[in-house]
């Protein structure tokens, strides 16, 4: 369920790390040799929607319903690990950027200091088989549906800027495919319109991120993103632009980063099953708080994630509605 709770499709993935962005404040990433972060957490998340594929969420009364809503809890371990050669640096895990969006998906990259005020990141990502699922057919009513694997990949750049500001410029692609899509089959519709509904998909995103130092203690970094969908069928299709302002707050042992990110999707064409298009709004928030040292102990680090989300669509059946929140304790070296 966490994996899930997440501001894109392509940020579903299980294996998830986390690097707080205090103990990045303190050291610096490009220093030779490995370090990591190891990561114990405990999360609590609650969701109403349709593409919620928990037990409870199995059958629905009708295509107008939003689904049940669902509460779960489980603990999870989180982790990263890096070597560095100096001007060149190797990870698996999760960037810190990343984390503090939401975005907890696993990573293979490298970045490269290219001068001392450009970095350029390039990274490759992807879910493990048999570990994000949708429905078969989302559209089946009064009966259980069955869930199929949905298989996420993808690779995304970055070339970071560091003076007079810093400024990041991003670029990412990710392809969903579902293994068994039977979208539209309980229903009365035409070959044509089945195709329409077909849902693999190659998304296309890019970026541009801005921080402001206000303060030594206090920094903004609004952002812009443009994203595609190039769906199988058509009346998946969309583009979305989304706004967001993240709010970076420290002080002493304590950090907070609190990002609020709004998204407007414009849809391609009309969804045959319910004869309109599936326009949609969604808001986010989404906050890190981490404090260091704890105990005294060096290296810790307590962490609290919360994070809450609704979608806001034209075609009820899309609405959704997520919460998030865990707490946990890692440790840097």
């Amino acid at each position: 369920m966490i994996s899930r709770f997440t501001l894109y499709r392509w940020s579903c993935c299980t294996l998830l790390a986390l690097l707080p962005m205090s103990s990045l404040a303190q050291t610096d990433a490009f220093n030779p040799g490995f370090s990591g972060t190891l990561s114990i957490n405990a999360g609590w998340s609650q969701n109403q929607s349709q593409s919620s594929t928990h037990d409870d969420n199995a059958s629905t009364a009708s295509l107008d319903d939003e689904g049940e809503r669902i509460a779960q809890a489980a603990p999870f371990i989180l982790g990263r690990l890096q070597y560095s050669f100096g001007n060149t640096l190797i990870y698996l895990g999760n960037s810190e950027d990343q984390i503090t969006q939401a975005q907890f998906q696993a990573e293979l990259g490298v970045s490269q200091k290219i001068t001392k005020n450009l970095v350029a990141t390039g990274a490759l990502f992807g879910n493990l088989p048999g570990m994000d699922e949708v429905w078969e057919d989302p559209y089946l009513t009064n009966q259980d549906r069955e869930t199929t694997d949905q298989r996420v990949s993808g690779g995304r750049l970055s070339l970071d800027f560091n003076a007079p500001f810093p400024v990041s410029v991003k670029y990412a692609y990710a392809t969903s495919d579902i293994e068994q899509d039977d979208i539209g089959l309980s229903l009365s519709l035409s070959p044509v319109q089945r195709e329409q509904l077909a849902r693999d998909s190659q998304y296309y995103r890019f970026g541009t991120e801005l921080t402001f130092p206000l303060h030594p203690s206090l920094v903004l970094a609004p952002a812009l993103y443009y994203t595609v969908r190039d769906a199988k069928g058509d009346a998946h299709d969309f583009e979305q632009f989304s706004a967001q302002l993240s709010v970076i707050l420290s002080l002493r042992q304590h950090s907070i980063t609190t990002t609020i990110r709004n998204s407007s999707s414009a849809f391609d064409k009309e969804n045959p099953v319910f004869n309109q298009k599936q326009d949609q709004d969604t808001v986010g928030v989404f906050s890190v708080y981490s404090y260091q040292q704890l105990f005294g102990w060096q290296g810790t680090q307590l962490h609290v994630m919360a994070g809450y989300q609704k979608q806001d669509s034209d075609i009820n059946f899309y609405d959704s509605e997520n919460t998030f929140l865990s707490t946990g304790i890692s440790y840097s070296f």
